[in-house]
């Protein structure tokens, strides 16, 4: 299960089906993330009895966007379901920059991150 939200959805969707994981992973895009939409995820969540790992994805580092928002908010509602799970981050490390500001560079990276998303399936 990845949750994210922002335009690397698409790109998402898209290495996804190249890679036939239709049926393997599921993305959440959660847009609103304030006021954070606890009892939405919630339902959503409990439509996904079998999932068991819980990714937050996002393209900017980890010390910028979302992720240092709505991680410990995942967790209190991955702490209603029961299961034990922990929302784990994925995407590009930490960074002083929100973009290198090469083409190239962004492109390696983009697709790094897109590579992680589906690591060790």
């Amino acid at each position: 299960m990845i949750l994210l939200s922002g335009k690397i959805y698409y790109d998402l969707i898209k290495e996804r089906q190249a890679r036939g994981f239709d049926h393997r992973v599921a993305f959440i895009r959660i847009e609103e993330l304030s006021p954070f939409p606890f009892r939405e995820l919630l339902l959503v969540l409990k439509g996904y009895p079998g999932a068991t790992e819980f990714f937050f994805l996002q393209e900017e580092p980890k010390n910028q966007g979302a992720y240092t928002h709505v991680c410990s908010r995942i967790n209190s509602v991955l702490a209603e379901l029961g299961n034990g799970a922990m929302v784990l981050y994925k995407g590009r490390k930490e960074n002083a920059l929100p973009a290198p500001g090469i083409g190239k560079i962004y492109v390696e990276q983009q697709k790094a991150v897109i590579e992680d998303a589906f690591d060790a399936l």
